[in-house]
């Protein structure tokens, strides 16, 4: 498993055994995957979680109705019989409608004025020559420049927060300072959650404000050239949730605008399906999707949008040519 699934998965169990504990199952009795996955205690895990989140449909429950019974089938190995009525129960559970969330929805809508987008694509811009002004550059001026190239990247590479925080030089980010050479920003597939190796080329002003902040910027805060995109003034690393910490207070604080770190890779996706609609292959390879069922998915209501404004212009064009007929 990737690591990010490992992590997920422990997660899970962890869920799991707290919410049949408050079911009011005694800890004592609980030694072993076994005692989780027992037909009992996933009826009472499952009633719980549903509880929790008042009966609405929940991605983390669905999924983790799946994974106690595979759980049960590929760790455990308990009988046929019985998996097929951990099953059962796991089908209980409601399914989460596909598509985003009322509250990626609503992210979105900023981006459906055209200021919110000028604001988010030349906040990096704007950010770095703030950067650029101080002339004795601190652990503050670290923290600026970093979420002015992690809103950089993100976008023009909309890459997962993991990948994202987890950034080396060299490692990842291949910068070339001659002239026409292109730097890129590289993730292997052992490296992502699905598995696909991704690639990108980095905007030659992008690749330029990397090259000044490893080179310049961060060695006068850490002491040295630092091997990772996001680290401390100590050069130590910052894990995942600083720097999505970062990313989004930034962004509310200095353009009023809300969005996260995953969330720019619906940004992504809108922007080109606002120019291209129907076009989810290009949306496919640009977020990494293993599937294109699992981006249209996703995305086909937002494409929706588009193609009912393409139909109102073509109703529009129909009256104005029968106008036109009639004037004539």
């Amino acid at each position: 498993m990737a690591p990010q699934t490992i992590k997920l998965r422990q997660n899970q169990i962890h869920a799991a055994a707290t919410a049949l504990l408050e079911s009011g199952v005694s800890p004592k009795t609980l030694r072993s995957l076994r005692d989780l996955v027992s037909p009992d205690n996933v009826k009472r895990i499952l009633r719980r979680r549903h509880e929790m989140v008042s009966g609405h449909e929940n991605i983390f429950n669905h999924d983790l109705a799946r994974t106690l019974v595979e759980i049960a089938r590929r760790w455990v190995k308990v009988r046929p019989v019985a998996v097929e009525k951990l099953k059962q129960l796991a089908s209980r559970v409601p399914t989460p409608v596909s598509g985003l969330t009322s509250k990626n929805k609503t992210t979105l809508r900023q981006f459906d004025d055209p200021a919110n987008v000028r604001r988010l694509y030349e906040f990096s811009n704007r950010l770095w020559a703030e950067v650029k002004r101080d002339t004795r550059p601190s652990f503050r001026t670290l923290v600026k420049a970093q979420a002015a190239l992690g809103v950089g990247i993100l976008c023009y590479m909309p890459v997962r927060p993991q990948n994202l925080s987890a950034l080396k030089f060299g490692e990842h980010i291949f910068l070339h300072e001659g002239r026409g050479a292109i730097s890129s920003l590289e993730l292997p597939g052992h490296e992502v959650k699905n598995r696909i190796p991704l690639a990108f080329d980095i905007p030659p002003h992008l690749a330029k404000m990397l090259i000044e902040y490893r080179n310049r910027l961060a060695p006068k805060v850490i002491g040295g050239r630092p091997d990772r995109l996001f680290v401390k003034a100590d050069g130590t690393a910052k894990n995942q949730w600083a720097v999505a910490w970062l990313i989004r207070t930034y962004l509310r604080k200095r353009a009023g605008l809300q969005l996260s770190g995953h969330q720019f890779r619906h940004v992504g996706a809108k922007r080109i399906l606002d120019a291209e609609p129907g076009n989810f292959e290009t949306v496919r390879q640009l977020l990494g999707h293993a599937s294109l069922h699992t981006t249209v998915a996703a995305y086909a209501g937002i494409s929706s949008r588009r193609a009912a404004r393409h139909h109102q212009r073509l109703v529009e064009e129909a009256l104005a040519m029968q106008t036109s007929k009639r004037g004539r």
